[in-house]
């Protein structure tokens, strides 16, 4: 972390914690969107009904995973490793941290695993491809 400025640590931790607190309250927000249940109405109500819950937990769970993120990216910076790259150990610019301040990967070494993950799905689907035969 020693490449960012404290002030620049400053700004992205008050980022972190205000997405934090933003996907808190949609969660507690969406959370009783699901619990809601209205007793009343026709069918079609209810399928409405059941749409929008259904609808609501998966925006949930996806604000779960986020959440998840933000917490593992505070958790970083208490620890000192906030801005570090997990595959490289190089430092991730200030610059790409304001764009995604959870990113735990420089774009080089994004790219480098974006390489191998399709490098390694040509040889799984190149085996799946051999063994049809």
């Amino acid at each position: 972390m020693s490449h960012l400025a404290p002030e620049q640590l400053v700004e992205l931790r008050g980022r972190l914690d205000a997405e934090r607190l933003r996907l808190l309250e949609r969660q507690a927000s969406e959370e009783a969107e699901v619990a809601a249940e209205d007793p009343r109405g026709d069918i079609q109500d209810k399928a409405s009904d059941e749409a929008r819950r259904t609808t609501a937990m998966q925006r949930h769970d996806q604000g779960e995973g986020r959440l998840q993120e933000v917490d593992a990216a505070l958790q970083r910076m208490d620890a000192g490793t906030y801005g570090i790259c997990e595959e490289t150990d190089e430092p991730i610019p200030y610059g790409r941290l304001q764009i995604e301040p959870t990113t735990r990967y420089t774009v080089e070494a994004l790219e480098m695993l974006e390489q191998e993950r399709i490098r390694d799905d040509n040889m799984a689907h190149g085996a799946d491809d051999r063994e049809a035969y």
